[in-house]
């Protein structure tokens, strides 16, 4: 043998390793194509990924949307407890003016009519009487504002518990 033949014998042999390991891939290529139940484990691993990635979007996306309307009811209890705390002394005033003028009517007529004590007692519980008599009338003919007032201190009592409770 010459220098010539060994060197294609070994470009022979080279050439023959390629050809196998080529082979090997296509084979094992082939083999992957067949198994079916990994190709459907795979394609199953890969939606179940999406589908959490996509949940898990959708979570947060919610999340953030509960966020915001928590935020826009308080905004919107906050203004309307105002207001109605505004309207309720507002339509207090008229009461409260009523009840000072009251109280001074019966301090006074139990000055004027103080001479004993008895006198003085008589005069206040019948002064009393008259005073509650009226502002309980008053308040049978007009509840709204005594009803105005009440609510608000409802919604004060509670704003100032939940943010006592924070």
């Amino acid at each position: 043998m010459t220098a010539a033949d060994s060197g294609d014998l070994d470009r022979t042999r080279q050439d023959i390793q390629h050809t196998r390991a080529q082979l090997g891939d296509t084979v094992a290529a082939l083999v992957a194509k067949t198994d079916v139940k990994t190709r459907l484990r795979a394609k199953a691993t890969a939606r179940a990924t999406g589908l959490r990635t996509r949940a898990a979007t959708a979570a947060g996306d919610l999340r953030q949307r509960l966020i915001r309307a928590q935020q826009s009811a308080r905004a919107t209890t906050g203004q309307l407890a105002g207001t109605g705390s505004r309207k309720a002394s507002e339509r207090v005033k008229p009461f409260t003016h009523k009840v000072r003028k009251t109280a001074t009517r019966v301090r006074d007529a139990a000055k004027a009519r103080a001479q004993t004590t008895g006198e003085v007692e008589t005069a206040l519980v019948t002064n009393a009487r008259t005073a509650i008599t009226k502002i309980g009338g008053t308040a049978r003919g007009k509840p709204l504002p005594l009803l105005a007032a009440t609510t608000a201190a409802g919604l004060a009592v509670v704003a100032y518990r939940r943010r006592r409770s924070r």
